[in-house]
């Protein structure tokens, strides 16, 4: 059964994935990762980390998304054999482009339908293409489709 997702939930996704004031708790960061809290401190220590609050006296480190997923990143390069400093530069290296596609997703995102089998993600309308929106098709186990189709 196709199923469209409401507008109202889709402009709340965009709005979330444009802040970047959602804060973690060391051991928020330690569950989701498996980094200990040990290897956290010592990474921030060595300036490859920082929270976003909570450095003075007494009060809990606080650390954004964007330092959940730099921490993945730099955990996955090391499991591959990349020593710390190897690891950290090169999830440094790819910062921008994080940055970039959670922008395009964030700026295109217009529609969302599910059929119970995966999911169609309107990304809005195909400069030059009048009438046209790019569109993913993410169906269980198969590669994304980017298709162009007319709007209705």
């Amino acid at each position: 059964m196709r199923m469209e997702i409401d507008k109202d939930f889709i402009a709340r996704i965009k709005k979330i994935m444009q802040k970047e004031n959602f804060l973690l708790g060391i051991g928020d960061i330690t569950r989701a990762t498996g980094v200990s809290q040990r290897k956290l401190r010592y990474w921030e220590k060595k300036g490859y980390i920082s929270p976003d609050e909570g450095i003075e006296e007494r009060k809990h480190r606080k650390y954004s998304y964007y330092t959940l997923a730099q921490v993945s990143m730099i955990q996955s390069y090391l499991k591959t054999g990349y020593t710390l400093s190897a690891a950290v530069e090169k999830t440094n290296q790819h910062n921008q482009v994080s940055q970039a596609i959670r922008k395009f997703v964030s700026d295109r995102l217009t529609g969302l339908i599910t059929d119970g089998q995966g999911f169609e993600i309107d990304f809005g309308d195909v400069s030059n293409l009048p009438n046209k929106h790019l569109v993913a098709i993410m169906k269980d186990d198969e590669p994304t489709e980017l298709v162009v189709r007319d709007t209705e």
